[in-house]
């Protein structure tokens, strides 16, 4: 395996393109927010640049100078506090209502489309770094209000546009030669642009190192961890870990630093001081030397020219701004759009009456060892199977191979006959019920963890079979709420921590809750003693009578129950038969059961 990943190819976020796909999303999950925010970002830039800064002033200084009758002011006037009035209102609806059901709107759907695609992805995803460095990207669009700051930037950057087109066209009627001061704005777009370039750019290198941050801040809180970082010196690794991070950012912001500084100084100087400093000296020229400017119309032409300039400022701005978030969009687009690499086919699986392995080989890339080499085996209807063998053999690999979270690299495994590629994904794997060797429960209730579905009237009665079954009814009976108790402290300090073994028996309970047709138990009594262990295999074979069994384990305990035994060893199918005939032949299999029988007698568990 390489120890370094190939330098990245710098992104590009196509601002109109990802804007676009915002508002498509907006339109899709609050339509009447979104027109409310334009229409009251627009109102505020025309009333604020154009009424405010040209029409009110233009009516003062004509008072002043004795121009126009009063009528005009007044209805001038009334025209500007109407115009405050609905500005204001729609400021007010926008800020304390509108928005805030517009973003959690837009942010349940994005977030919908996430968890989908989260769901779709092949289980290969979740250990390549590049992919959880984009996931972990994509996900800013909600974290970090992107979705928010790119509907009002670009509702913002339209008002700004209007209110600048007709700022310009007033200039033009007074003089076409003032455009020229504006000239030197519209090149700050250019240098914020390439300044902003550099903080994307420096945000994505620093994104791994983010990352291990957040792991090791999220690790040391972590119940799971809690032990071994205080009896071990664990805590030394991950805090150094963690400074090595910073450092990495450290070298990171000095690589980027220093320019993206220059490149700001540079735009300032261009969209202050020359714009206002020309403008300036060109309206006192023509009022002192050619005279042919009023003192009232050099007071709001200087005021034009400075809202101008602050409007392209601010079109600078957000364009730069919509640049940076407009790559967090791109980073949810990628991961929306990938393609996961197992798909399904069009076949609906039939009732269960074969798998088969046919000549199977898998690696995990093309780089790495094979882990599942020639492996040949066919399982009936209603058997039981047993595969054992030591760690590392590749047996919970073929647990992944049989529920496609990977496919084989080379071989194939039949359902029925059928090579499973052909059948649609979703209704094979439903043919199938689990029970993984690293379960987990989840912060809802027992009936919820057990039915991995809502709770209903009609299935409420399942999940309490289904924990009888699985021997932990006994412990959950006992609970306050019993079945409708909530697991862990995550979010109720009422909450209910099981141990291990309880744990495990609320996992196996699931099996017993689905209609499936094969089962697949991936070290099932892993955190049970013997004497609950014996008891589970009992429920199990009288809850899946009748059923196709699969039992993973480096355990014996469930070969002597099996009707078949496929041993692995390194990643070959070294020995199969039943549990008499392995013994008798006196292979690797004989050897594993002989070792774990005299530890038992000696007093130990293995």
């Amino acid at each position: 395996m390489k120890k370094f990943r190939k330098k990245q190819p710098k992104q590009k976020a196509h601002v109109l393109k990802n804007t676009f796909f915002m508002l498509k999303c907006a339109l899709k999950s609050a339509p009447i927010s979104l027109f409310v925010i334009y229409f009251s970002y627009i109102a505020e830039n025309i009333y604020y640049a154009v009424v405010v800064n040209v029409m009110f002033l233009e009516t003062a200084l004509s008072i002043i100078e004795g121009k126009g009758t009063f009528k005009e002011f007044a209805i001038k006037m009334c025209i500007i506090v109407a115009g405050k009035l609905l500005v204001d209102l729609l400021g007010y609806i926008n800020v304390y209502t509108v928005r805030i059901k517009f973003e959690i709107k837009c942010e349940s759907y994005i977030n919908s489309l996430i968890f989908k695609k989260a769901q779709e992805v092949e289980l290969g995803c979740y250990e390549n770094p590049d992919f959880f460095d984009k996931y972990n990207r994509a996900t800013w669009v909600i974290e970090k209000s992107g979705f928010k700051r790119i509907i009002e930037g670009s509702a913002w950057t339209m008002g700004s546009v209007i209110s600048l087109v007709l700022l310009v066209v007033y200039l033009i009627s007074i003089d076409p030669w003032l455009l020229v001061f504006l000239v030197c704005p519209v090149i700050v777009i250019g240098f914020r642009t390439l300044k902003n370039n550099l903080e994307l750019q420096k945000e994505k290198d620093m994104t791994p190192y983010e990352r291990q941050k957040e792991y090791i801040r999220r690790t040391i809180l972590l119940k799971d961890f809690a032990k071994e970082i205080k009896t071990t010196n664990i805590f030394v690794v991950l805090e150094k870990r963690f400074r090595k991070a910073i450092e990495k950012n450290i070298q990171v912001i000095k690589k980027y630093g220093w320019k993206i500084a220059l490149l700001e100084c540079v735009s300032d100087y261009f969209a202050e001081i020359i714009p206002v400093t020309g403008g300036f000296v060109y309206g006192c020229y023509r009022l002192m030397v050619t005279e042919d400017i009023a003192i009232s119309d050099f007071s709001v032409l200087v005021s034009a020219i400075t809202t101008c300039r602050n409007k392209l400022n601010q079109l600078a701005y957000y364009f730069a701004m919509q640049q940076k978030h407009c790559l967090w969009v791109q980073n949810l687009r990628e991961f929306l759009e990938y393609e996961p690499k197992i798909q399904g086919g069009g076949v609906i699986p039939e009732d269960f009456s074969s798998l088969e392995f046919k000549n199977v080989y898998f690696r995990y890339s093309e780089d790495s060892p094979y882990i599942i080499k020639d492996v040949s085996f066919k399982i009936e209807k209603g058997q039981t199977v047993a595969v054992v063998g030591h760690n590392g053999a590749g047996k919970t690999t073929l647990s992944k191979l049989l529920l496609r979270f990977y496919d084989v690299t080379d071989g194939e495994i039949l359902y029925n006959g059928i090579n499973i590629k052909e059948y649609d994904l979703l209704k094979y794997r439903e043919k199938f019920s689990s029970v993984f060797q690293d379960y987990r429960v989840f912060a809802m209730t027992v009936s919820e963890n057990v039915l991995t579905e809502e709770v209903t009237q009609q299935n409420r009665e399942i999940a309490v079979n289904a924990l009888k079954t699985a021997g932990a009814y006994e412990k959950i009976g006992k609970l306050p709420n019993k079945e409708n108790s909530l697991l862990t402290k995550e979010f109720d300090a009422d909450g209910v921590l099981l141990s291990g073994g309880e744990t495990q028996k609320v996992t196996i309970a699931r099996l017993f809750a689905r209609n499936f047709d094969v089962a697949i138990l991936d070290e099932p009594s892993s955190a049970l003693d013997p004497v609950a262990e014996s008891k589970m295999y009992d429920a199990l074979i009288e809850g899946t009578r009748g059923k196709t069994v699969i039992y993973i384990s480096h355990r014996l305990s469930s070969a002597t129950r099996s009707d078949r035994i496929l041993v692995f060893n390194k990643g070959e199918l070294s020995e199969q038969g039943t549990h008499t005939e392995l013994m008798n032949t006196g292979g690797e299999y004989s050897k594993m059961f002989e070792l774990q029988a005299s530890g038992y007698k000696g007093g130990e568990c293995e």
